[in-house]
């Protein structure tokens, strides 16, 4: 399986890709990145927390629902054969918990965690027992998976989407928080966020409506993107879109190595303000979807690839129902596994020439016993002696990769 450094089969350093201009030697410009990675091919299983979006949306229905035309509220939910967003998810997370037990140190927290807009203040399924290795530890993987899965059954929407907030929360984490320090356990640390909704409930927000009252201007009102039915009252700021604060938490995760994994869940994050923030969260959270073999197909349904980047128009993972969120789930899973020895690089060499490899701080040259770079895939497949030591690699005997590629004059 071809493996892209920013799988969870690296560990990969925050801030790590690097744009910048070389002094000019020629009347044209010329710009490098710099991808730097820590490859562990024995790599210990990763930290994942799963963020719960429990706001009260996610009682709407998947489709308009006969039996009941008006339901979709916590004030008004649904009757049973009607499915709900929350009821597939519960659905989904039910067979991934059960089938993708063992595959990560699994953990729950909610938002929000009142029926207004408070955000997630503990973790609500810690992660299992630590160990310095991973051997025999699937048994306690798989309960804890398993009270991760009663926890997700049990939930019951209400109140708003206070998703910065609760990024936040995970970002002061300690178990997350440990990359570097004498608490390291050298595993990679992953929030994976399940949301269906447009981050709001922030008081601080500096597009609210409060200063203006009833004569706010069309442009404020613009710039509100107001999420609820009205942003009056109460509402003037927590009831706008909370999309900056939103990015800027995961930023601020990525800042500490811990990436965000984005899953957006509903047919409304098909466009406009949904996708546009949903989008950004998953660039700068550091696991935006590709699609390495340049096909629309890994994309997902009605999903488009960029051919020369390789990746996909819709960022984030993206499910409308329970099916689609399995997949969405399947293959973030699958991301776990991957081929030591091959890697997709995150920008595109102007020329073959201009790519310059480095294990260990010793430049390669390419060759039947070193690599092998594929201009059409992008992708440098590591051979002989150098894939050896990959697959050889671990976590407290790591490989340094860098690859320097230049990508225009």
């Amino acid at each position: 399986m071809m493996r892209s450094v920013a799988l969870f089969t690296v560990l990969l350093f925050a801030g790590s890709c690097q744009t910048y201009d070389f002094e000019r030697v020629v009347p044209l410009a010329v710009a490098q990145t710099t991808d730097k990675t820590i490859v562990a091919s024995k790599r210990l299983k990763p930290n994942v927390m799963i963020l719960v979006d429990n706001s009260g949306s996610m009682e709407a229905p998947i489709s308009p629902c006969a039996a009941a035309p008006t339901c979709g509220s916590p004030g008004n939910r649904c009757p049973p054969g009607c499915p709900t967003r929350i009821s597939e998810l519960k659905s989904a997370m039910a067979t991934f918990l059960q089938t993708s037990a063992t595959i990560a140190r699994l953990g729950v927290t909610k938002f929000p965690v009142d029926s207004l807009c408070a955000a997630s203040s503990n973790v609500n399924v810690q992660f299992p027992a630590k160990s310095v290795t991973d051997d025999g530890t699937d048994p306690v993987l798989s309960a804890n998976a398993q009270l991760a899965n009663g926890f997700i059954q049990a939930l019951v929407p209400e109140g708003g989407t206070p998703t910065g907030a609760s990024l936040d929360f995970l970002g002061t984490y300690q178990e997350l928080n440990n990359s570097g320090d004498s608490n390291d356990d050298f595993r990679d640390d992953f929030v994976l966020l399940l949301t269906d909704g447009l981050p709001n409930c922030n008081d601080a927000n500096p597009n609210q409506l409060c200063s203006c009252g009833g004569t706010c201007s069309a442009a404020q009102i613009s710039s509100c993107s107001c999420t609820t039915s009205t942003c009056t009252n109460t509402l003037c700021a927590k009831g706008c879109l909370d999309r900056d604060n939103a990015v800027d938490r995961v930023k601020a995760l990525r800042m500490k190595e811990i990436r965000t994994i984005v899953v957006g869940f509903g047919a409304d994050l098909t466009s406009g303000s949904g996708r546009d923030v949903l989008n950004a969260m998953a660039i700068e959270g550091g696991f935006a979807r590709d699609c390495p073999n340049g096909t629309d197909a890994e994309c997902g349904a009605g999903g488009s690839c960029n051919n020369f980047t390789k990746k996909c128009t819709t960022s984030f993972f993206q499910a409308s129902n329970g099916t689609e969120l399995a997949a969405a789930l399947r293959k973030i899973s699958e991301s776990f596994l991957g081929d030591p020895c091959e890697f997709l690089l995150s920008a595109r060499p102007s020329n073959p020439a201009y790519l310059a490899v480095i294990v260990n701080g010793q430049s390669l040259a390419a060759g039947p016993t070193t690599y092998s770079f594929d201009p059409a895939s992008n992708k440098v497949t590591f051979l002989g002696a150098q894939c050896t030591a990959l697959n050889a690699s671990t976590a407290q005997n790591p490989v340094n990769v860098e690859f320097r590629i230049v990508e225009r004059f």
